[in-house]
């Protein structure tokens, strides 16, 4: 099947862009435009988790931001990317890049089985989220990004203690209660 560029379709990938703006460092308290080797907004294609985590982690391929137009591939953690979709590659260069086997113990590349898998990825990952951590139960939870305030699990209601870039904090205790003094506000 050819296309209007002449080509003829190679595969399917996922393809997402680089954040504007990511943390970085103790708690994400750095933040950068883009990441170290991708501007904000670059368009990278997306390979298919690897580790079992759920693809928090990805290998990308795109051009890095610094060295005239060469393609790299590397993992980026999957909170720094964002409007996930599927597209066609019709590049071979773009093809050689993915597929080019990595150095030492790295695992070798594969693409996606199918245009169903990776829509079914694009669904998944479309939706910013978060690890959850509770303060009296093993294992976390995925939830949204931003966290919710209220959590219920396992027949229990959770509040929200802490949240930073990385993981959300929650406890079985209610937040304390502030009562209202007689300061100069609430007269």
């Amino acid at each position: 099947m050819a296309t209007d560029k002449g080509s003829q379709p190679l595969a399917h990938c996922v393809v997402a862009n680089v954040a504007e703006e990511t943390a970085q460092g103790v708690g994400g308290l750095e933040v950068r435009a883009g990441t170290r080797h991708f501007a904000p907004g670059a368009k990278v294609w997306v390979l298919p988790p690897r580790w079992g985590d759920g693809g928090e982690k990805l290998f990308v391929v795109g051009r890095h931001r610094s060295t005239a137009g060469r393609s790299i591939r590397i993992v980026l953690p999957r909170r720094h990317l964002t409007s996930f979709r599927v597209r066609t590659i019709y590049s071979p260069a773009v093809l050689r890049a993915i597929l080019r086997p990595g150095r030492g113990p790295a695992p070798t590349p594969r693409l996606w089985t199918d245009v169903t898998e990776a829509e079914e990825a694009v669904a998944l990952w479309s939706v910013p989220t978060m690890p959850a951590y509770f303060d009296d139960a093993p294992g976390t939870a995925e939830v949204t990004d931003p966290p919710p305030p209220v959590l219920k699990r396992r027949n229990r209601t959770y509040h929200l203690a802490h949240f930073n870039a990385y993981r959300a904090r929650y406890s079985a205790q209610p937040p304390p209660v502030e009562h209202g003094g007689h300061d100069s506000l609430d007269r």
